[in-house]
């Protein structure tokens, strides 16, 4: 635009009484086409080359030839009088907008002391003055006044135009900063909302699951039941008995499944009912548990071998809760190991954790079930041959426990191979945030 203006300004400058404009005024134009030429073609599919630090020097750049440029135009045009003038302002508050406020503080400084030294020497005789028209060849003071309107003019614009640009660039800032933390928080949300169909999901898989686990056992009583009330066997005969038995079987199983049920949902409320301790003796709680099942392993024709190094100590912890994890842990170990064979329980401080392994070479889960395995009422084939009487919570029971402590489970196995369960325990645990101050036992006097 600037290039096809100046041209034909040079062109028409006879005809409108300024001859002086060719072809002064062409070969100017021609410059100004030349010098953004080049930097349109050093710009033009190599922008990501350059780094901010060169762009910015080539914005300077190509500010000040279009300014020098201008500068001459004035010069052809009647110098401090000239209506060209005006086009600094323009340049001013477009580069502004581009380059930082006090790099065209300076540019606007150069500005003025080249539009001062060219008044000067025009005034001086050093340049031929081009007047327009009828413009008289000295403008005197008038000259000296447009000198200082151009000066004030250029510094204001700068500082008009960097106010606005530093406010529109600040309310951009928040405006993105705002626009990534909705992004942001829509993201969290949506994880949260994720998170709730997940767990609707699975409170309606576990209802469904616990009614028909409940259900079952509850149908087989009510038609053992029902054979002996309606007369069809005689309660006191043999059959009558064996009847009996199994109704009273069934009732123990439904009850068993019901007390694990309660023993599931007490630890899961841990955070605010569980009596929290200090300085829980880990060694102990297995011993304990041990201690508990070596009757059953004796029954099943299982030895028990405990292998406890060094001291586990955890810094909190509710003794009963992991107690009854381990005890379950075990009482699957042993209950699906073949007679003569062996359940090794270890347990190993190291790296501010206490690592506990329960080894059998029992039957083993199948791969299918394994990342299930932890999951309410999930049990095998086998297992449910081998234990029909089983709850399938166990596990479930174990794993709550164990996170409630920080800490988590895991589960390698074969099938026919065995099975090794790891619980990995943080020493310098604390109770959750949940619980209640009520819950928390005090540390004895004297400790």
């Amino acid at each position: 635009m600037a290039t096809g203006g100046l041209a034909l300004a040079s062109l028409s400058g006879s005809r409108i009484g300024v001859p002086q404009l060719w072809p002064s005024l062409f070969v100017l134009a021609v410059s100004v086409a030349t010098y953004n030429l080049c930097f349109h073609f050093l710009l033009r599919g190599h922008r990501e080359r350059y780094t901010d630090v060169r762009l910015r020097a080539l914005g300077i750049a190509e500010i000040g030839l279009d300014l020098a440029a201008l500068l001459v135009t004035v010069h052809f045009t009647g110098g401090l009088v000239s209506p060209v003038l005006l086009f600094f302002v323009f340049h001013m508050a477009i580069g502004t907008t581009m380059l930082s406020t006090r790099t065209m503080y300076e540019i606007a400084g150069v500005a003025c002391f080249g539009a001062a030294a060219l008044h000067l020497a025009e005034t001086s005789g050093m340049l031929a003055r081009h007047p327009i028209g009828s413009a008289a060849e000295e403008c005197g003071r008038l000259c000296d006044l447009n000198l200082i309107t151009f000066m004030v003019a250029v510094f204001g614009t700068v500082y008009l135009t960097g106010t606005v640009t530093e406010r529109s660039k600040h309310k951009s800032v928040e405006l993105l900063e705002t626009t990534r933390e909705l992004r942001t928080k829509a993201m969290r949300l949506e994880q949260v909302l994720q998170e709730i169909r997940e767990l609707e999901h699975r409170k309606s898989h576990y209802m469904r699951i616990s009614a028909h686990q409940l259900r079952s056992p509850l149908g087989t009583i009510k038609t053992l039941l029902q054979v002996l009330t309606q007369g069809i066997v005689e309660p006191g005969s043999e059959r009558g008995r064996k009847l009996l038995q199994g109704a009273v079987g069934r009732a123990d199983h439904l009850l068993a499944i019901v007390n694990d049920l309660l023993e599931l949902a007490k630890i899961r409320e841990g955070q605010d009912r569980a009596p929290w301790t200090r300085n829980v003796d880990l060694n102990q709680v297995l011993a304990d548990a041990l201690e508990v099942l070596t009757p059953f392993g004796q029954r099943r024709e299982v030895r028990l071998v405990r292998d406890l190094r060094g001291k586990s100590i955890l810094r909190w912890g509710v003794p009963p809760d992991l107690q009854f994890a381990f005890e379950n842990v075990i009482d699957n170990a042993i209950r699906y190991s073949p007679a003569g064979s062996e359940v090794r329980v270890t347990a190993d401080p190291a790296r501010g954790l206490s690592t506990v392994s329960v080894v059998d070479r029992g039957i083993g889960v199948p791969e299918e079930l394994q990342s299930d395995v932890f999951l309410e009422f999930v049990r095998g084939p086998e297992a449910k041959r081998l234990a029909p009487d089983g709850t399938g919570l166990g596990l479930t029971i174990a794993k709550a426990a164990v996170e409630l402590h920080g800490g988590s489970v895991a589960l390698a196995s074969g099938e026919g191979i065995g099975t090794t369960v790891t619980v990995s325990l943080p020493l310098q645990n604390a109770p959750p945030p949940g619980v209640r101050p009520s819950c928390i036992v005090p540390e004895p006097r004297g400790a």
